[in-house]
């Protein structure tokens, strides 16, 4: 019998700068050249272990002169091209266990490999990361017997939907707006045998009086993977960088804003979108988005494979 070979671990809560109140994410290190890239079947079983919504494969890159590390994501169901929390969360990881931690990498530019490309990311001075909202491949009017199925799911009205959107990114996302952040706060997360095939999320607008402070959130959004075998995400990068061009793209949402997620489930996501206007020339619509956010190490390890 083969002896398991031992990898680095983390596991990190992203989109918070306390843990325990994000989205964990747990990152397994197989970087070194002397230990075997673990394969499909067994990143698959040990992403079914872990039942975290994301588990992630820190792998060398293909080509090194393109970008500096290689991530496969894996939900305890499947894998995916790409998704938000574990761009951050594994960027988070490859810098602490390269380059000392997040504090010397400030300034820094990272690229990432993954299913969808090569994904851009920044450090900023405050150790937050943030990465490139990736181009949408399906946009456009969600259709209504999609919209009625999650309506029924989350036990809402039909007329609670005021506008729908496709924001698939590497993950095949729908986006409800909801007329109020209460409707949104309100929705049942329980699936239902129509709903596991489907993977949406909802997003509510708070009124002008409730966005007094300067930080006070945007928008309330929450998501529901029923595809993926997830109730719901505590904080949802890919959706929210769908979202993001959605919202922003109709003049619904100012160049930059704050969303809050994972309040239906006692967490305290914050999701930091700002469309990049730096050179004017371009488009507004062809303006790169960046969505960031903080992250948390809660555990560092070894796990056998």
């Amino acid at each position: 019998m083969t002896s398991p070979s031992t990898y680095p671990f983390y596991q990190l809560d992203i989109f918070t700068d306390k843990g325990y109140l994000g989205n964990p994410l747990a990152v397994i290190v197989a970087l070194d050249p002397a230990l075997p890239i673990p394969n499909d079947e067994q990143m698959q079983k040990i992403a079914n272990w872990t039942n975290l919504s994301e588990t992630t494969f820190l792998l060398p890159p293909t080509d090194p002169s393109k970008a500096d590390y290689k991530v496969r994501i894996y939900t305890p169901a499947e894998e995916l091209p790409f998704a938000g929390h574990p761009t951050i969360g594994t960027c988070r990881a490859f810098l602490e266990h390269t380059q000392g931690g997040v504090q010397k990498a400030k300034g820094k530019k990272i690229v990432q490999e993954c299913g969808v490309g090569l994904v851009n990311l920044l450090i900023a001075e405050d150790g937050s990361i943030a990465f490139t909202a990736p181009p949408l491949s399906k946009t456009g009017p969600v259709e209504e017997e999609k919209i009625l199925v999650a309506c029924k799911t989350m036990g809402i009205a039909r007329e609670d939907v005021i506008d729908t959107q496709w924001v698939i990114n590497g993950p095949h996302w729908f986006a409800l707006q909801l007329k109020d952040v209460t409707t949104v706060l309100n929705a049942s997360r329980v699936p239902n045998q129509e709903s596991k095939m489907l993977k949406w999320g909802v997003v509510g607008l708070y009124s002008p009086q409730e966005r007094q402070s300067a930080d006070a959130p945007f928008c309330e959004i929450r998501t529901f993977p029923h595809s993926v075998e997830v109730d719901e995400d505590p904080v949802t990068g890919s959706f929210n960088a769908g979202v993001a061009q959605w919202l922003i793209g109709k003049g619904l949402a100012p160049a930059s804003y704050v969303a809050s997620q994972g309040l239906a489930m006692g967490r305290r996501g914050r999701v930091v979108v700002h469309r990049d206007d730096s050179d004017l020339s371009l488009e507004e619509s062809k303006r790169p988005i960046w969505i960031g956010g903080e992250s948390v190490i809660c555990i560092r390890g070894t796990i056998q494979i």
